[in-house]
């Protein structure tokens, strides 16, 4: 009998060890999903602060006249309060970078010849850059989307990350702003001009920004020369943009969120501003 009492004994504690072994799964799967729980309300809250963000930001877009980086929309933006949240952003002018859809109308090939020397200048190699400008040349159009999928093998995914900040997919018609055109963009575009030109130039858009493409060719002819004129008088070169880029971060506890947004002034507002929005991952 009291064998038999020790063997009842030892069931019912294996089975009171079972149940606690049970009850502890399945608290910590309860705090596991009230964790997850959490977590998805701070995303929702976070994403609905990034909406205010873009609205806010996409207010100081200039709709008209010359677009410059003295102006408020390209200063950035740190420890900005909203609620519980911190927001940071920078605003990028998109029509100071490499325009790819001029790749589509290129019978003469001097849009893909100057698109190889800036991905060259980036450390891509020639090959892979002439490939690649063949493949968006026989594309039917473009998006704001094709840069981010501009991706080869691994080993070149370091050298597309330094030429993404450099291009641009945007309609034809665009001219590229000379207020805030990339050195490398010009000097793959402008290859005839000397590096001391590109640099005079530069500076003086730097430091006098351009209202018109006509005052600063003559600003040129006088300055640098004929030559030199006569070659930015050929670049559709222009002085204002309706086309920019922000970057946002929104940080809420331990929770970061960050968004990349394709913005057109000067159009519709509102939601339909926005033509282009997507996360960032690290």
């Amino acid at each position: 009998m009291s064998r038999q009492r020790g063997m009842a004994l030892i069931q019912a504690l294996l089975i009171v060890a079972a149940l606690a072994a049970v009850a502890a799964a399945l608290m910590l799967r309860a705090g596991q999903a009230t964790e997850r729980l959490a977590l998805r309300q701070q995303a929702v809250q976070a994403s609905v602060y990034l909406d205010g963000a873009v609205e806010q930001l996409r207010a100081t877009l200039p709709r008209d006249g010359p677009v410059t980086t003295r102006q408020p929309w390209a200063q950035p933006r740190a420890g900005v309060r909203i609620g519980d949240a911190t927001l940071s952003w920078q605003v990028e002018d998109l029509q100071g970078r490499f325009n790819l859809t001029a790749l589509l109308t290129d019978p003469q090939e001097a849009w893909r010849d100057a698109f190889v020397r800036l991905a060259r200048g980036a450390g891509l190699a020639g090959s892979v850059a002439r490939r690649v400008a063949a493949r968006l040349a026989a594309m039917p159009a473009l998006s704001p989307a094709t840069p981010w999928a501009l991706t080869e093998d691994t080993e070149t995914r370091q050298v597309w990350s330094d030429l993404q900040p450099l291009i641009a997919a945007l309609p034809d018609a665009e001219g590229l702003n000379v207020n805030t055109l990339s050195p490398a963009v010009l000097a793959a575009l402008a290859p005839a001009l000397s590096g001391g030109d590109r640099d005079a130039l530069l500076r003086h858009v730097a430091t006098e920004p351009a209202s018109e493409i006509a005052a600063l060719i003559d600003w040129a002819r006088r300055s640098l020369g004929d030559g030199p004129a006569g070659v930015l008088a050929v670049l559709p070169l222009t002085t204002g943009s309706r086309w920019f880029l922000a970057r946002l971060e929104v940080r809420l506890d331990s929770l970061v969120l960050r968004r990349s947004v394709v913005l057109r002034s000067g159009g519709p507002t509102g939601r339909f501003a926005v033509i282009l929005s997507m996360p960032e991952f690290d």
